[in-house]
């Protein structure tokens, strides 16, 4: 298919609710800066990106919508309450309804990602309809999803939902295409998201607000005093029991 004709969607829930499940690491003021700057390094790719339409941001947040449209991004405005299906699911009739082609969804959680990354996609996205998919490297998610037209199939998020957008794609005889890209597999939820990324070479946005807020080096020292724990626990037992008094051994 034409190569400019998917529109990139991004949902992006507000920066102060953001990555809960990292609460144990970080506070909500470093959380929501977190969010942020992975949602800059994900604009920054698909920001006029010549395989894509266009992108559009769906979110009530201020801030997020002022960044976004300061790098000449389109903002949907979501529900307060409404969650990740309900704002695809919103961006998808909106692009159906102004008669776009397709829609490429992108979370705001993949600082990793390339422009190279969204031309594989965009190139090996088939002639409408059709779906490609890019699965979660850990917990079942899905980290891309390519649908031409935009509501070519129902949105499927939550637990597992790689097989569950795969299934939802097969029932309706789209036969979705598969793609490995391993940057794209990499969202940060968890703790040992974040360390995993952090282990990547530092050419991001992100990698460089991780640095000058002093949580790498607090992450990194904390990583390290877990190994040398584990490694203690590990050593062999000392020679205390080997070494007990012979007469313990003496019968009576």
């Amino acid at each position: 298919m034409n190569r400019a004709t998917l529109w990139a969607v991004v949902p992006v829930k507000s920066f102060d609710c953001a990555k809960q499940r990292l609460t144990p690491l970080l506070d909500a003021g470093e959380r929501a800066g977190l969010a942020r700057a992975m949602f800059e390094d994900v604009l920054d790719v698909l920001a006029r990106h010549p395989a894509l339409a266009g992108t559009l941001v769906v979110t009530n947040d201020a801030e997020a919508a002022a960044l976004a449209r300061a790098k000449g991004v389109g903002v949907l405005a979501d529900k307060p309450d409404a969650g990740l299906v309900q704002a695809v699911r919103h961006a998808a009739h909106t692009l159906a309804a102004a008669r776009c082609a397709g829609m490429l969804v992108v979370p705001a959680d993949l600082p990793s990602i390339k422009a190279a990354d969204i031309e594989l996609i965009a190139l090996g996205h088939r002639h409408s309809p059709a779906v490609t998919l890019v699965a979660a490297g850990s917990d079942g998610g899905t980290n891309a999803l390519a649908c031409s037209p935009p509501d070519a199939m129902p949105i499927c998020y939550g637990e597992d939902s790689f097989r569950h957008h795969y299934n939802a794609a097969t029932a309706l005889g789209l036969a979705p295409r598969v793609l490995t890209l391993p940057r794209f597999e990499l969202d940060i939820d968890r703790p040992d998201d974040l360390l995993a990324f952090m282990a990547q070479p530092p050419s991001t946005r992100t990698h460089a607000w991780l640095r000058a807020s002093g949580i790498a080096g607090r992450l990194r020292a904390r990583h390290a005093a877990v190994d040398n724990a584990t490694d203690r626990l590990a050593e062999p037992a000392d020679a205390l029991t080997c070494d007990a008094p012979a007469a313990l051994y003496q019968k009576g």
